[in-house]
This record gives C-alpha cells, sequence and structure tokens, in this order.
C-alpha cells in the first residue's frame, strides 16, 4: 500500500501513524512538487515506484482529486468509497465500495 497525499511532509507523518496500516511509502504534494489533481504528482509516485498505472489500484473517496487522474492516466483498477460526500461518477471507478472495509472482497481476501 502507497499514499499519494496533498498533505505536506510535516504533517502526513502523524496522520498515517493514526492509520495504523503497513504502508511500503508514503509520497505528498511537497515531494512531487504538485498537487492533486495535477498529473505530475501520480507520475512523480510511478517514477519513484518504478511502475506504472495499468499495474496499479487506486482507492480514494474524491473524484475531483483522484478518481479522475486515475482514469486519466489508466490505473487498472480504481475503487471509489463512497462515504456520502460525493455522488458515484460510474464511468471514473471500476469498483464502489461503502467504506474501507469493503476493499478487501474487491482484492479477493
Amino acid at each position: 500500500m502507497v499514499i499519494l497525499s496533498n498533505a505536506d511532509n510535516a504533517q502526513i507523518h502523524d496522520n498515517v501513524a493514526k492509520l495504523g496500516a503497513p504502508f511500503a511509502h508514503v509520497f505528498t504534494a511537497e515531494d512531487a512538487q504538485a498537487y492533486k489533481p495535477r498529473l505530475q504528482a501520480f507520475e512523480y509516485m510511478f517514477d519513484q515506484l518504478g511502475c506504472s498505472p495499468e499495474e496499479a489500484m487506486h482507492v480514494s473517496s474524491s473524484f475531483r482529486y483522484d478518481h479522475m487522474s486515475a482514469c486519466d492516466l489508466g490505473y487498472g483498477a480504481r475503487v471509489f468509497v463512497a462515504r456520502g460526500h460525493e455522488p458515484s461518477l460510474p464511468h471514473y471507478a471500476t469498483h464502489q465500495i461503502a467504506d474501507i472495509g469493503g476493499l478487501a472482497g474487491v482484492i479477493g481476501l
């Protein structure tokens, strides 16, 4: 699991620690010198990871800042977490879950 966040480096690590999950990498807008939804932020992450969008799954509750860009980049899968603050836009997501707990089912666990 990897995080690409619009947070800056000074604040992201406390936020990540609260999640209590094992993230392999955490990338910020400060690292990428670009804020999402700019593709530069996503491209920076893929350059650092040495992989392509087709090999990745994107999980987010934001169409504006994440899913539209993820769709444009051709992510292999895009999971929309429907938390109720944005309407569903099926074109941009390949899967929809009600909360992050539904992700295990999407990946076959």
